[in-house]
């Protein structure tokens, strides 16, 4: 529970710590996409990955959307992201 305070935090400001972003699970099925309400977009290369896609909420907790998912869901569903999320 306190970790996902301080990931939620961490988001609201507009910047993510590296360490943080690899802690925030990944969304990869959901009953009803259209619950999902995009924070912020993220395009970060980590020495082994890639981070390209969005960080979304769902019933208050924060997930990671990949881009593959997002283009699927994007003839069903108009993304809107608010602002892009730099990673430091």
């Amino acid at each position: 529970m306190e970790w996902e305070k301080i990931l939620f935090d961490a988001v609201k400001d507009g910047k993510i710590r590296e360490l943080h972003l690899r802690k925030i699970p990944v969304l990869k099925t959901c009953n009803n996409w259209r619950e999902v309400e995009p924070v912020g977009w993220v395009d970060h290369n980590m020495k082994l990955s890639h981070y390209k896609g969005a960080v979304v909420k769902l019933h208050g907790r924060i997930y990671f959307v990949t881009e593959k998912t997002i283009n699927a869901l994007s003839e069903y569903i108009n993304w809107k992201f608010p602002r892009k999320i730099d990673v430091i």
